[in-house]
């Protein structure tokens, strides 16, 4: 059984790899094979596991790649909605600090928003010049992983803390966001054989 590499994002947009497993059940009734609910996440393993089923190791390797770009594309688009929806709450709450916390806001989004545009059509373009597998099948397994996200995600009720301590905390931590999220960015404008030279100079240095 391959193993799959779900990334989820979190506020401080650290990837977290979750490893998923299929067991069968001895005590079945009839000796019938335990069958798991059907969900999104399972939908998106079973097709990118038929995917990377058809393909070399090496190609396997760049899918991986170009898919965790995706996520990191994703994880940081959220980041950004989670931070302006905190942003509205604490300017509703805490009037004095309103007009300061939508400038820090914007600022942010003046420095993240162009490398992530960037890195979007630097990813697009990587696509399109690689021959590892077929770019429609890419974004249709992509597409099942924006899902399972989505389905992951709507688990989590996300109601920001408003007062005005934590709202300080927020316009401060807005700092130490705007300079990680940028550094992730730069690794994804990376081309896609330096991340796995990288990657497997780390593996060996490892051993």
């Amino acid at each position: 059984m391959m193993i799959i590499r779900f990334l989820i994002p979190l506020f401080c947009i650290f990837l977290l790899f979750v490893t998923v497993a299929f067991a069968q059940d001895k005590k079945a009734q009839d000796a019938k094979d335990f069958k798991a609910e059907e969900t999104p996440i399972t939908k998106w393993i079973d097709a990118e596991n038929k995917l990377l089923e058809s393909l070399p190791e090496e190609n396997q390797k760049i899918f991986f790649i170009l898919r965790n770009k995706h996520s990191t594309i994703r994880a940081i688009n959220i980041v950004h909605r989670d931070i302006k929806n905190a942003v509205k709450a604490c300017g509703k709450e805490n009037p004095s600090i309103k007009m300061q916390m939508n400038t820090r806001l914007k600022e942010w989004e003046k420095a993240v928003f162009p490398i992530l545009n960037n890195a979007e059509s630097f990813l697009k373009n990587e696509l399109k010049e690689q021959n590892a597998f077929h770019v429609k099948d890419y974004e249709y397994a992509v597409a099942l992983n924006d899902k399972a996200y989505a389905f992951s995600e709507s688990k989590i009720e996300k109601t920001p803390i408003t007062t005005e301590k934590s709202c300080r905390s927020l316009l401060k931590s807005m700092d130490d966001t705007e300079d990680k999220l940028i550094s992730l960015l730069q690794d994804i404008l990376l081309p896609k054989e330096v991340i796995q030279n990288r990657v497997e100079r780390s593996s060996v240095d490892k051993k």
